[in-house]
């Protein structure tokens, strides 16, 4: 008898070892009946599921009016002349008719209040706008406010739509927040590039997008070629 190589026992598919058959006996019987209880109780399980699922769907997304306070308001054209001084009555009364601070207070939103009206009159600054305002009516300082805003321009250089976002969030006492401003420009991005603020760099290219950091932390500027002008998407965030 030849010996054989361990690598001729690995590799060699050993021959199958026939296994015994097991008595034969008659097949189980179930009745046509019991077929039925079976397939009653499987519909009755599923259709459990199918509720249980359904009552938490509705119990983890309420429908958004449920959820969401709201409140809209347009502004007048910014007056023109001489600034009102600090500490004067006009002051005062344009710091009362701003609608950022107005809607905060409407809402009872205490912690993001005084960031998320510097964020919006940073983001409406000489513009003329109307802004609608959400935030979560059963905790309203304890979540996001945020508002869109739909802006016009009239300078003497400048004259069209623009559209922004603003957003503030409670983080423990304290309170921060960003905001968006979308603002189209009859030029190309390469011209509106000589216009950022002096100091300001390429950050990156986002696919064929131009991504600027401001000048003296002034957030970023996204610049979105389209033809022959460019729309300018600018990005900035505030705590306090």
């Amino acid at each position: 008898m030849t010996r054989q190589s361990i690598e001729d026992r690995i590799l060699t598919r050993p021959q199958p070892v026939p296994l015994p058959e097991p008595p034969a006996g008659p097949p189980p019987v179930r009745s046509s009946a019991w077929r039925l209880i079976r397939n009653a109780a499987l519909l009755g399980a599923f259709a459990v599921v199918v509720a249980a699922a359904v009552i938490s769907s509705l119990r983890f997304f309420p429908a958004l009016a449920t959820f969401a306070g709201t409140a809209s308001a347009q502004t007048q054209a910014p007056a023109q002349g001489k600034p009102a001084e600090a500490g004067s009555a006009a002051a005062d009364a344009a710091a009362n008719q701003n609608p950022f601070q107005a809607h905060v207070s409407q809402a009872g939103v205490h912690t993001c209040a005084n960031l998320f009206a510097a964020l919006g009159q940073s983001l409406t600054a000489g513009t003329t706008y109307a802004i609608q305002t959400q935030w979560d009516k059963a905790s309203p300082d304890a979540h996001a406010v945020q508002a869109v805003a739909g802006m016009t321009y009239d300078l003497p250089d400048y004259k069209t739509q623009a559209a922004g976002v603003v957003i503030a969030s409670p983080v423990g006492q304290t309170c921060e927040g960003s905001l968006v401003r979308v603002a189209p420009f009859q030029k190309t991005c390469q011209q509106v590039t000589q216009t950022l603020p002096k100091g300001s760099v390429a950050a990156d290219n986002l696919s064929n997008t131009m991504l600027f950091n401001l000048a003296n932390n002034g957030g970023q500027a996204l610049l979105v070629p389209t033809g022959n002008t460019c729309i300018v998407v600018s990005v900035a965030r505030m705590g306090g």
